[in-house]
């Protein structure tokens, strides 16, 4: 229950319970780390990876119990250098610093169904859309027509060792996914909408479930409740059987929204509800406002969406036979199981293309469209999405009508079909890797290699959550703007530069520095030069958020006049530290110095030596005339 420590340590077995005022103790966990041993695989499941990916790393699912589903993976959410993976028997968290090298912090083991999983600084939130007989981690699943309990689990993950099950909310139909939206007006607490559906017979999910939106207080997440709740539908636009087409797929009613993908900084969220897909504002977290919805006689089961960076087009996933069949065949066509691109336009949503998987399956696996996420290229619609056993494909929707695949993931068969789904449920862009969630296999990391891919490797990612799209912005492509009024130059000039004086030349080398707490710790930072507007450097910014000092050589012709040097980093832009260098006008002497031609001795030196030869030349000559005139009296005596 809320208050406990539960947790599986890589290390050893750790539980800790609360004092009871605080909770109940935790008892009898399902020991992850302690599992017997995977499933041998046949040697020949080696993946095809295309160009531009290389695969750097693996790591086994803790949970994994041979083949039984209880303990299979879900999705993935990032917080800093930190991944958290569900399970539907609870989470685990692995330390990503070193992407090529994962390392299992500690596995939760806490069921309650598919576990989605969503985290905010030192919050995981994880769905429960299983009945349990009640809140803690020792449950049992009970039928839904018996009193139950599902909803959101709360843990803090402050010591990343050591999780402690903080907090649970009960919502009316549990939470088959969830969506972080952040309050635009406090900081201090997000709030969570719970996407559910109804699945029959039940006690408490009946009918249509209501959207249903927690607040949490991040400080103090015991305090979290149900703030609101709302009925994105009425009776007559909610999708049912007898809004089939013949000849169209077999649509589900709509009871719920599968999933909500949240885009904050546009306002908007785009939500996937089984028959409808909808565009919504959400300018009002706590009062979305249907903006556009939409039908498609080709998708059978509206999965989740995917926004570009600019909010002009969405791509939906279609999720047709729930992920137990395969879809990536010839016998179920070209836009069935499939993505379907969306333009967002002023008359409403329009449809403008289709993507389906160009490797074919093998009748053994389960593939369809399945959960991924916008990787960021400027000026590009580019999605890594998994599809189950058809593995990860990452697509460049960029043009609608005609997507092109870049680069894939794809084991092949178990050589067997697994009585439940299996492969890839998700994968996400983080700092340059993709991260991919196998749901026996584990936790698999990619690294994206191709060009068109750096501007992805460089975004510094603070956090990602599946369903809460950040807006991208390619800061370091564009030159700093400098103001040219001293009164607001003034403030900026922070950034130490030596020399700060030189002499004209055809370059000339310095060094710059920033002091502690000017840079956000770790961000990449670079030092360009204004008068070309071209980057000197590109460095990191120390832990202590100050620039090291950072060599840097000033390209000419370095004429007299004063030069603008600028550092800026990425996560703290558009703030900006600013340095001047002065080119002094040449000194008569530094004239005089340019005279020096091929001797490579000072001028002085030269004056120096002109004068003693002249002497001399001036002494041989007086000497010669004195013997001379000696001679000459010899010759008349």
């Amino acid at each position: 229950m809320p208050g406990d420590r539960v947790v599986q340590r890589a290390d050893r077995v750790v539980r800790r319970a609360r004092p009871a005022a605080v909770g109940v103790a935790v008892t009898g966990a399902v020991l992850a780390l302690i599992a017997p041993p995977a499933a041998a695989q046949p040697a020949d499941r080696e993946p095809s990876i295309g160009p531009g990916l290389e695969w750097v790393a693996h790591r086994d699912n803790p949970f994994r119990h041979g083949d039984d589903p209880d303990f299979i993976n879900s999705d993935l959410a990032f917080t800093g250098d930190h991944l958290v993976q569900g399970n539907f028997a609870g989470f685990s968290l692995w330390d990503i610093a070193d992407p090529t090298a994962p390392e299992l912090v500690s596995a939760v083991s806490c069921p309650g169904g598919q576990g989605d999983v969503s985290a905010v600084g030192n919050l995981v939130f994880v769905s429960i859309d299983e009945t349990m007989s009640d809140d803690s981690c020792q449950a049992t699943r009970v039928p839904e027509t018996e009193e139950n309990w599902e909803g959101l689990r709360i843990f803090d993950i402050s010591e990343p060792r050591e999780p402690r099950y903080a907090a649970a909310v009960r919502t009316r139909c549990g939470s088959h996914t969830h969506t972080v939206v952040p309050d635009p007006e406090n900081s201090a607490r997000v709030f969570v909408y719970m996407n559910a559906y109804s699945r029959g017979a039940s006690r408490n999910c009946t009918g249509r479930n209501p959207l249903q939106i927690i607040e949490v207080p991040l400080d103090a997440p015991e305090n979290a409740a149900v703030a609101g709740e709302l009925d994105l539908f009425d009776d007559e636009t909610a999708f049912g059987p007898e809004d089939r087409v013949a000849g169209g797929a077999e649509t589900r009613s709509t009871t719920g929204c599968h999933d909500i993908t949240a885009y904050p900084a546009k306002a908007l969220a785009v939500a996937a509800c089984r028959g409808d897909g909808l565009l919504l504002s959400i300018a009002d977290p706590l009062a979305p406002v249907v903006l556009q919805r939409v039908r498609d006689p080709a998708v059978a089961f509206w999965h989740s969406g995917i926004f570009d960076n600019d909010a002009t087009r969405i791509v939906f996933q279609d999720e047709l036979g729930d992920g137990f069949i395969n879809t990536c065949s010839p016998a179920f066509g070209a836009d069935r199981g499939a993505d379907a691109v969306w333009l967002i336009e002023a008359g409403g949503l329009v449809k403008a293309g289709t993507y389906k998987l160009p490797r074919v399956q093998s009748d053994l696996e389960k593939c369809v469209a399945h959960s991924g996420g916008l990787v960021p290229v400027p000026g590009r619609f580019v999605v890594a999405q998994a599809w189950l056993e058809g593995g990860v494909s990452v697509v460049d929707f960029s043009d609608p009508a005609a997507p092109v695949e870049l680069t894939w993931f794809d084991r092949p068969d178990y050589g067997y079909s697994m009585d439940f789904t299996a492969g890839i449920w998700s994968v996400y862009p983080y700092r340059g890797y993709l991260y991919a969630s196998d749901m026996y296999e584990g936790l698999e990391v990619l690294r994206l290699t191709d060009p068109i891919f750096a501007d992805a490797a460089r975004y510094d990612d603070a956090g990602l959550n599946p369903q809460t799209q950040p807006e991208y912005a390619w800061v370091w492509r564009e030159a700093p703007v400098v103001p040219a009024a001293e009164v607001e130059r003034a403030p900026l000039e922070t950034l130490s530069v030596e020399p700060a004086t030189i002499e004209p030349a055809a370059d000339a080398a310095a060094t710059v520095s920033l002091p502690a707490g000017s840079l956000t710790p770790g961000e990449t930072t670079d030092i360009w030069w204004m008068p070309t507007q071209t980057v000197l450097a590109t460095v990191a910014a120390a832990a202590d958020g100050s620039l090291p000092a950072t060599s840097v050589t000033l390209p000419g012709p370095l004429e007299p006049g004063r030069y603008d040097l600028v550092a800026r980093g990425d996560a703290s832009a558009p703030r900006l530290a600013l340095a001047s260098v002065t080119v002094a006008a040449p000194s008569s002497t530094s004239a005089a110095a340019e005279s020096e031609g091929d001797t490579g001795r000072p001028w002085w030196v030269i004056a120096i030596l002109l004068v003693l030869a002249t002497t001399a030349a001036a002494a041989v000559v007086a000497r010669r005339r004195v013997v001379l005139a000696r001679r000459r009296r010899r010759a008349g005596s």
